[in-house]
């Protein structure tokens, strides 16, 4: 599973930028605004979970590249700060990680290190 998810990555993720600390790196991988159809996407939501804002993207990686809360993605001209990361299993083995980013300087006060 592990291999099928990460050639799907390889061959139709988008090329980034990952920065490690000051390790920066190359990671292909998919990279999206969060959506959704509802009215609730155009403000923010209050959840049992605390509030969610507008202007979070996700990102999908491979999971042999360590990620972590705190590391910034390059996408473009634009530099996104991961807030939460969680690798993915699949019958005990990591399959991909994942993450939710915000833009560097719009609600990325959060957990920031910088």
């Amino acid at each position: 599973m592990q291999r099928m998810v990460s050639g799907i990555l390889r061959q139709y993720g988008t090329q980034m930028q990952l920065d490690r600390g000051g390790d920066v790196i190359s990671v292909k991988g998919f990279f999206q605004p969060v959506r959704s159809k509802s009215w609730q996407s155009m403000v923010n939501l209050e959840t049992p979970l605390g509030e969610v804002y507008r202007g979070q993207y996700i990102y999908i990686g491979p999971a042999d590249v360590a990620v972590s809360e705190g590391d910034v993605l390059t996408v473009g001209e634009k530099r996104y700060f991961l807030r939460r990361v969680e690798v993915y299993y699949h019958r005990d083995q990591a399959v991909y990680t994942w993450g939710m980013c915000v833009e560097k300087g719009v609600n990325d006060t959060w957990g920031s290190r910088s």
